[in-house]
């Protein structure tokens, strides 16, 4: 089975599942080990080819060869080979029907060095006496923007007439936004074409440009249908494993930059399935940064040690040292977890270098320099963040920041806008213990109490305690002293 995957790689849950389906989870996985030891007095006896983690099983590719991945091989995939394990037998007829349509080395497949289809967007101007027509296209492409890079697709910006240095190809989509006068209002048009201009999609809607939740409104909705639209079109360019990954991949970021919307073990299982599918940079830091939130958590008992944790990071630089957001999620465990708050700084300042239009990467960039106590640049990163983020998944998260950089500013008020417009979206941990301290310096104590209170739901054992020790996950010193002090204002034994 490990010789049949791509990259010969799998989880040790992936092989319990398809091998012992049938038992509970302690005898799969004493199933696994005594198998995984038989095999390694077989493999390893001169040169290690077998090699397991906690996590982990795989063969080293460079020491044994394998019959099906020969470029022309032919003949059927384990032929007259069977088990009693309903997992087993539908990853082997899987596994059969890919062989079955590929031509070329099987299970080796390099990607392409273009990519197969380029995304651009085009930044529409309009006329000095429109200005109002060219603030509702910038409004409406950041979101467009931040939309695509969610699901892996950064797409290439340029204005009318000059998309980029390398013009369209056939295969390419351009995403168009027009906004277009209509009496007292404006319609606005965003459309997709080809490279030779025909149009895939087009959506319209009417808005009233004074209105800012109409625009709102519709922005998301317009985001959304786009974001729907863009991965089907990549679903029916990329097959087997190639989708495997990208939709586990995708499924996975959003469960860690939306937190609270995916349990953090499914957003391993993701990960993991994405890695196992197409081994790339991005899925290990996201692997590596759900296991960062269980430990942050205090699940540790479902997490790896922080060595495996910071492995994820280094093989994810290792595989993808370009990738903005790898740079992010890898620099924000250095400070988070290494209190490495240097390292922290400079990787997210890396990150933005890299993926400047990215909200995700400026929110991590906020963090770090909260932690090193430059709290008007990080209203800054944050603010930015919040801006690039509008209509989006990713707004919550990105005011869940700024709420943190104000609270640490002095800015209560504006904490608390920030914080509340957060939890309109996500109910994140953090937000609410901001909040409660924003509340409880602004002297609303029945409100910041109702913060607290709903901290204690969510954590039964919290105690000033627990506040003040290195358990809680509080970094910057002064923070930890603010929130002390609200809970100890609040009633918090």
């Amino acid at each position: 089975m490990l010789a049949l995957t791509r990259n010969h790689r799998q989880t040790r849950t992936w092989l319990q599942d398809k091998l012992w389906g049938d038992r509970g989870p302690a005898q799969a996985a004493a199933s696994l080990r005594q198998s995984l030891t038989t095999l390694r007095d077989l493999f390893n006896r001169h040169i290690e080819v077998l090699f397991t983690d906690r996590t982990w099983v795989w063969l080293d590719a460079t020491h044994v060869d394998f019959d099906h991945a020969v470029c022309g091989a032919k003949g059927e995939v384990l032929r007259g080979f069977d088990l009693r394990e309903e997992g087993f037998n539908d990853w082997l007829r899987q596994s059969r029907l890919e062989f079955s349509e590929r031509d070329t080395r099987w299970g080796l497949l390099e990607a392409p060095a273009e990519p197969d289809r380029r995304w651009y967007l085009e930044l529409m101007t309009h006329s000095s006496d429109e200005p109002t027509l060219t603030d509702i296209c910038e409004v409406v492409n950041a979101g467009l923007m931040e939309a695509l890079a969610v699901i892996g697709l950064h797409p290439v910006l340029g204005s009318r007439g000059d998309m980029a240095s390398r013009p369209p190809r056939a295969t390419d989509m351009v995403v168009r936004t027009r906004a277009l006068k209509a009496g007292l209002g404006a319609i606005l048009s965003v459309s997709v074409t080809d490279g030779f201009g025909a149009l895939k999609w087009q959506v319209r809607r009417e808005i009233e440009p004074r209105r800012c939740k109409e625009l709102h409104a519709v922005q998301v909705e317009i985001v959304q249908m786009l974001q729907d639209f863009a991965a089907r079109t990549e679903a029916g360019s990329l097959s087997g494993a190639r989708w495997n990954a990208h939709s586990n991949g995708c499924q996975a970021l959003m469960g860690i930059l939306v937190p609270g919307s995916m349990a953090l073990a499914e957003i391993v299982k993701c990960s993991e399935a994405a890695i196992a599918a197409q081994e790339k940079g991005v899925y290990h830091a996201v692997l590596g940064f759900a296991h960062l939130l269980l430990y942050g958590e205090r699940e540790r008992l479902s997490a790896p040690d922080l060595d495996q944790i910071m492995e994820s990071f280094r093989t994810s630089l290792r595989l993808s040292p370009e990738n903005g957001l790898c740079q992010a999620l890898a620099g924000h465990c250095h400070g988070y977890l290494l209190r490495d708050l240097e390292r922290n700084a400079s990787m997210t300042r890396e990150a933005v270098r890299l993926l400047p239009n990215s909200s995700a990467c400026w929110s991590f960039h906020a963090v770090s320099l909260v932690y090193r106590e430059r709290y008007d640049e990080a209203v800054y990163a944050a603010s930015r963040a919040v801006f690039l983020s509008r209509g989006t998944a990713l707004a919550p998260l990105a005011q869940s920041m700024e709420s943190f950089a104000r609270l640490m500013t002095g800015d209560t008020n504006g904490a608390i806008r920030a914080g509340e417009a957060s939890l309109d979206g996500i109910i994140f941990r953090p937000t609410v213990v901001d909040l409660m301290t924003a509340y409880a310096q602004a002297g609303r104590l029945k409100e910041g109490r109702e913060k607290l209170d709903l901290l204690i739901c969510r954590e039964p054992n919290l105690s000033l305690n627990l506040l003040k020790s290195q358990d809680y996950p509080i970094i910057n010193p002064a923070h930890r002293a603010a929130v002390v002090e609200a809970a100890t204002l609040l009633g918090l034994n």
